[in-house]
């Protein structure tokens, strides 16, 4: 069976198959009138009204070039940003799905304008927008996240950063330190960004502490961008390389191994899920119960994480983390008493 579009295929339907071809063809150099006009059986006329509403109805720019194909000079067509990917309706709606769980980060300022760009490129024209139904899908998605208080202003500073990043130039901090409450001043020269739980940090070079710092991006209260100061990036630091045994977002280079036992009711959920690239079951016990091991360093942001499994896990080694843990639920249960 032929896979030529019948002869009857609304307008509608042919522009979504010319968006297609075009971004198909744009690496490659585009296409000309003539290419389209015989594989979609109409008149070359025809195709310039479908990309005249591609550029005006649909706003995706064209660029118009010239090549000599045996002899004869061509007019060819393609997409002047780039190009366009190819996404089916699961992967379009994968997408939009995607950018939602970002509402309320520091990506929140751009996710406006990003959303209405992929249902108009692909929702809108692509498929058909009652069956997809984006709106409907949205409304019965609910995400349970935490959300930055001010969103636009931790988005500005975070697009500071990724210029910064890009084009390897220092900047200027003012940075509120948490276990102090003051906000400080640095210089860093940005090395990379970390997100863990959709919370973004820097990781760069401090030069007031000629050492590598980590800074939470919603901790920051200005950004100012040094772009005549640039910095060569080290060519020996490697960001994957620097956080590897990191349990969260600090390295502090105190790395050991850490032994928990947790108990029959939770053990499924830590045999299903990677917790550090380091996760080792050590043993399945008779009762149900596993013992899991972990390399890593950062330990005292891990033992947040532990505090989080409740009486569920138990430190076994190393005996100063079982210490700790042991006078940190004495400090709760403390707080917890001392209104009794």
């Amino acid at each position: 069976m032929s896979n030529r579009p019948q002869k009857d295929a609304s307008r509608g339907l042919r522009l979504n198959m010319i968006v297609d071809y075009i971004n198909r063809r744009t690496p490659y150099g585009g296409v000309t009138l003539k290419e389209l006009s015989d594989r979609y059986e109409v008149t070359e006329r025809q195709i310039r009204r479908d990309l005249d509403a591609i550029q005006n109805d649909m706003r995706l720019p064209l660029r118009k070039g010239e090549k000599v194909v045996d002899r004869n000079k061509c007019a060819f067509y393609s997409f002047e940003v780039g190009y366009l990917p190819s996404l089916s309706p699961e992967k379009a709606t994968a997408i939009f799905i995607s950018m939602l769980q970002q509402q309320g980060s520091a990506l929140a300022g751009h996710l406006n304008d990003l959303k209405d760009a992929l249902v108009s490129t692909l929702f809108k024209y692509h498929y058909n927008p009652k069956e997809l139904a984006e709106e409907k899908l949205q409304n019965r998605i609910h995400l349970v996240e935490e959300a930055l208080a001010d969103p636009e202003r931790v988005g500005d500073f975070f697009t500071r950063l990724v210029t910064a990043l890009k084009d390897c130039h220092r900047v200027k901090i003012k940075y509120f330190v948490a276990h102090s409450g003051r906000v400080t001043e640095r210089v860093v020269e940005p090395y990379g960004l970390i997100c863990k739980r959709q919370n973004w940090y820097l990781v760069g070079h401090c030069l007031k502490r000629q050492a590598i710092r980590v800074f939470r991006i919603d901790q920051l209260e200005n950004v100012i961008s040094y772009t005549n100061e640039i910095f060569d990036y080290p060519k020996d630091f490697n960001l994957k390389e620097h956080m590897a045994h990191s349990w969260g977002v600090i390295n502090d280079g105190e790395e050991c191994q850490i032994k928990l036992k947790f108990s029959p009711h939770v053990a499924f959920r830590v045999k299903n899920v990677i917790y550090h690239p380091s996760q080792v079951l050590e043993t399945e016990l008779e009762d149900g119960s596993i013992i899991v091991s972990f390399n890593v360093c950062g330990i005292t942001e891990m033992k947040t994480w532990i505090v989080q499994w409740g009486d569920s896990v138990e430190v076994l080694e190393p005996g100063w983390l079982r210490e700790d843990m042991c006078r940190l639920a004495e400090r709760i249960l403390t707080l917890y008493r001392k209104n009794d």
